[in-house]
């Protein structure tokens, strides 16, 4: 059994526009990925609407990706993303993205809550269950 809280799938196909002249898609598509997944990952467990009716959203502070392999031009990628830690106004997640079994990219991202009024970290919605930085709810 997986136990990484929230964890969310998603396949993702390499385009024409994600391709340099060699085919070779750009770094900068995991970013755009990414936003994907956590848009997924949130919708799945909050109603982002009502979040943001309540004056609170999330909001990203920081975002690292390791490059491990190259993906091509009509590769098929599958994107992972889960909770690492949430608690208080911060969220932190991990993100894996492979073709087959083989790992191309890992990534880390943290933000926190914040509230829509004044821009001040909030702690998050009493709705969406906490994480303690061992990643357990």
């Amino acid at each position: 059994m997986d136990d990484r809280p929230y964890k969310v799938r998603r396949d993702f196909r390499v385009m024409t526009y994600d391709v340099d002249f060699a085919g070779i898609m750009s770094n900068q598509v995991y970013q755009r990925w990414l936003e994907d997944l956590r848009t997924d990952m949130l919708s799945q467990f909050a109603d982002i609407g009502e979040l943001m009716r309540e004056g609170t959203v999330p909001v990203l502070a920081h975002m690292e990706i390791d490059f491990k392999r190259p993906a091509r031009l009509m590769d098929t990628v599958r994107g992972e993303i889960w909770v690492e830690e949430l608690m208080g106004p911060r969220w932190a997640l991990r993100s894996e993205f492979r073709i087959g079994d083989k790992v191309i990219a890992r990534a880390f991202q943290w933000g926190m809550f914040v509230d829509t009024a004044d821009f001040r970290p909030m702690d998050a919605p009493p709705s969406i269950p906490k994480v303690s930085p061992q990643g357990k709810r």
